[in-house]
């Protein structure tokens, strides 16, 4: 597309424009691997835990986050991240009395 100012664009052109960056930034994303099997380092998994680092380093220590390890480096899944965050639900009133509900029928003679 010829270059323009936004203001000389017709609504049309603009956009065919907005979806022509949009694939442009959706294929790089693509091709770079930032979906949910993509590594980070210790700062960007502490930003996704909302962590301090040290914090984050203090759990890959005790081993109670899962983690990667290459001579120094730390890396994180950002899929296993997000399933470990999940993991750590907690039950509601609702899901307890439902489970203790299910139980009970599975009991009965």
């Amino acid at each position: 597309m010829k270059s323009r100012f936004l203001a000389q664009m017709t609504i049309e052109e603009f956009k065919i424009l907005l979806r022509e960056i949009l694939k442009e930034v959706l294929d790089e994303e693509k091709r770079t691997g930032l979906d949910t099997d993509s590594l980070l380092n210790t700062r960007e998994a502490a930003l996704l835990l909302n962590l301090e680092v040290t914090t984050l380093y203090d759990k890959t220590s005790q081993r109670l986050i899962p983690h990667y390890k290459r001579g120094k480096k730390v890396l994180f899944k950002k899929s296993e991240l997000l399933a470990w965050i999940e993991a750590g639900k907690v039950a509601t009133t609702q899901d307890i009395q439902k489970d203790a509900s299910q139980h009970i029928w599975k009991r009965m003679p």
